[in-house]
């Protein structure tokens, strides 16, 4: 069997020259691997007359340790996701590709087949995460969605994941459930809960590198929406996530501060 290289194995730019040569190609193998992981992201939302969909990636680096999926399980059904793993950069990139594979919605067996429970997939996702045995203590967060488009019933469960938000009337509200982290317990538990949409709806799935423009938790006062999302929250999906996008490329953060940023939302027309 082979042996991984280690540190030492590693040839070291010994002048200017060779730094920065191995530099650039450090940066376009970085740049090709963000291409890689974006292709694992559905290039086309399943809109209808009754149902629009929109959709932000911005990685805080050249990858994500974000994925996001919206996908068509059947005439009736449509199961959407965000999963968030804990950190960024490379590492958690390579675990993104993991959650993607890993995380099933529906078994087909022959002709025949049967759509999950948000509760079942993150159980199943849970056990496959900790069956890896990870190393680094990686563990991942995720809130998954299924949609009845016939009747407009939504069943969630979601996993250490920051609330799903519906907007619906005046104020926006969260959509509290419980659900551990993934990858820790193998044990770990996820229930689920219904809610009835209807038109004029939106819903929002996010990681939490988009709280600093949606709302976050205070001490006094609990969650708050930010007053930038409230301005905006009534605007049709489409406009309203030009306007996170704009609001989220243009806003200074500290380097420390950065993160990944996804964002899933869905209008009943």
């Amino acid at each position: 069997m082979l042996n991984a290289p280690s540190v030492s194995d590693i040839e070291v730019p010994k002048n200017y020259t060779d730094a920065l040569a191995f530099a650039d190609n450090m940066a376009e193998q970085l740049r090709m691997a963000g291409l890689l992981q974006r292709d694992f992201l559905p290039s086309q939302l399943p809109d209808t007359s009754r149902l629009h969909w929109a959709a932000i990636f911005l990685p805080a680096e050249w990858v994500s340790g974000d994925i996001y999926d919206v996908v068509r399980l059947d005439e009736r059904h449509i199961g959407f996701y965000v999963a968030d793993v804990v950190g960024h950069g490379m590492p958690a990139a390579l675990l993104t590709m993991f959650l993607k594979q890993a995380l099933v919605m529906r078994q087909t067996t022959g002709d025949s087949y049967r759509i999950f429970s948000p509760a079942e997939v993150m159980k199943n996702l849970n056990l496959a995460m900790t069956g890896q045995k990870l190393s680094g203590y990686q563990f991942a967060t995720c809130c998954y969605c299924l949609l009845n488009i016939d009747t407009l019933r939504l069943t969630y469960a979601r996993a250490g994941h920051p609330y799903p938000i519906l907007v619906r009337s005046q104020q926006p509200q969260q959509l509290e459930i419980q659900g551990s982290l993934l990858g820790i317990f193998e044990q770990a538990e996820f229930p689920q809960q219904t809610v009835q949409l209807q038109s004029g709806d939106k819903l929002l799935l996010y990681s939490d590198g988009a709280e600093r423009f949606i709302g976050g938790f205070s001490d006094q006062t609990g969650f708050e929406f930010c007053d930038g999302f409230l301005e905006v929250k009534d605007l049709p999906i489409a406009q309203m996530f030009d306007n996170f996008n704009t609001l989220a490329q243009s806003r200074k953060v500290a380097p420390s501060e950065v993160d990944d940023i996804t964002v899933v939302g869905l209008e009943i027309v």
